[in-house]
């Protein structure tokens, strides 16, 4: 699997922008979430994937949700 363009990395992660959220928090909250993905053995559940910010306001979850669907929809290189 090859990477992203830069283009493509900023659209995922455009929703937390707009919803105000900087990019070491970005980082912080993609890294907990690869962290998850690893130790549940690469099989995190909803749950897990949502605990990632359940201490954040409504918006910062809708905003994630909208993340992780970019995540899945997004075209890899190859």
């Amino acid at each position: 699997m090859g990477s992203l363009t830069p283009e493509q990395r900023y659209w995922v992660i455009r929703p937390l922008i707009d919803a105000g959220v900087g990019l070491d928090r970005i980082r912080d909250l993609l890294f907990r979430l690869g962290f998850e993905a690893i130790v549940s053995e690469g099989q995190p559940t909803l749950t897990s994937v949502a605990n990632v910010v359940r201490d954040q306001s409504d918006e910062v979850r809708a905003a994630w949700t909208e993340v992780i669907g970019r995540m899945l929809a997004v075209r890899w290189p190859t």
